[in-house]
């Protein structure tokens, strides 16, 4: 098939597909996330499309060789840049701010690279930030939003009249600690003991703690995780987004860049944490519980992850968005950016103002934040 036949608009300037495998475009991993295979995967496995909200419509630039994996939106779920307030805003007015477009991992509140193909010259950002504007003409959609990216291109678009937000996530640093032991040695004793009183009270609760990767992720382990997984949305009234075949088709496919944390208690698997790992960097994702022990969730998510970077030598360990209380456990803050554009320019205006000012309290939140440490030496 050429692109033209599996494109959804076949434009001078940028092509709408509506599914990853469309593009013939040479689609290179930056991420586990960044990942034809997870994305062909959130496809294939029909948990985006459908009615889920999230309907693939990614944006090819055929002039510079670029593929932006997009979404149209029916709802703000399953994002982590929150936008409901704007969302009430127009619905105020009788406006409607649905369907709106995404370019993001869909569920995958992770900063980087959002675009397959080559480098992002400032041409290459112009051309898309009129595709943009174009697209959400000719559909009448409220507004795009790229979420999570790194700084360089925030700016690069913010240059060609995109508003940026910033937000703050939670991420560990490997400093070259050589054990778990090493690392909390940098904590104020009374920080010191309260970690190592947590890991103790964890693991009493349970018979042993298992690492699974590769092959070792079989059927059974994979079926106990997404029950722990399912049960824990449940608790909340809630649905868990991603489903069972989902996961099975990750770890045939990518076996290799997942790592699975399992509590065990009577032969039986109480508790898990799946998460996702390269060279260079850990992602905790998913957790999931059948019983509530304490400690355990700070056990699996977060320390048997810095265990694993530590052991791996991975520098940086981002355990998921949110969550204060990872402050307290060494996780530093770090700013994230994403970039929005809002096609009426009676609220483009008052956004803009409210992203500005959005940024000067992200900026002091995060320095609060750093005396919240538990270090002798704040980093």
């Amino acid at each position: 098939m050429t692109i033209s036949e599996n494109a959804l608009t076949n434009n001078s300037s940028y092509l709408l597909h509506s599914s990853i495998k469309h593009s013939e475009l040479a689609l290179d991993a930056s991420s586990p996330f960044h990942n034809p295979v997870f994305l062909q995967a959130l496809e294939q496995q029909a948990c985006v499309g459908a009615n889920s909200g999230w309907q693939p419509h990614h944006i090819e630039l055929p002039d510079h060789q670029l593929l932006f994996p997009s979404y149209l939106k029916s709802h703000s779920y399953g994002e982590y840049v929150f936008d409901w307030a704007w969302a009430d805003a127009y619905q105020r007015y009788g406006l409607q701010y649905y369907p709106k477009l995404v370019t993001m991992q869909p569920f995958t509140p992770i900063g980087g690279q959002k675009h397959f193909g080559n480098a992002l010259t400032d041409s290459a950002v112009s051309q898309l930030t009129d595709s943009v504007v174009d697209i959400c003409q000719q559909q009448s959609l409220s507004s795009w939003h790229c979420n999570f990216i790194e700084q360089s291109f925030a700016e690069q678009l913010q240059s060609n009249g995109m508003m940026t937000r910033h937000g703050v996530q939670f991420e560990w640093h490997n400093k070259g600690y050589a054990s778990f032991e090493d690392y909390v040695s940098r904590f104020t004793s009374r920080k010191r003991k309260t970690t190592n009183k947590e890991r103790r009270v964890a693991k009493s609760s349970v018979d042993e703690i298992v690492w699974r990767m590769g092959d070792d992720i079989d059927y059974q382990a994979l079926e106990a995780f997404y029950l722990c997984y399912q049960t824990t949305y449940m608790k909340r009234g809630q649905k868990g987004y991603l489903s069972f075949g989902f996961f099975q088709q990750l770890a045939k496919q990518m076996g290799d860049d997942m790592l699975l944390v399992t509590a065990e208690k009577d032969q039986k698997i109480v508790a898990s944490a799946l998460f996702f790992f390269d060279q260079d960097n850990l992602y905790g994702r998913y957790w999931g519980c059948l019983q509530e022990l304490d400690m355990l969730h700070f056990e699996l998510c977060f320390y048997q992850g810095i265990e694993f970077a530590i052991a791996k030598g991975i520098q940086r360990f981002n355990p998921g968005t949110q969550g204060e209380h990872k402050l307290y456990r060494g996780f530093e803050p770090v700013t994230t950016y994403s970039s929005h554009y809002v096609a009426r320019s009676d609220f483009s205006a008052a956004i803009k103002a409210f992203c500005i000012e959005e940024q000067r309290h992200i900026a002091q939140y995060a320095e609060q934040c750093k005396k919240l440490l538990p270090y002798k030496t704040q980093p």
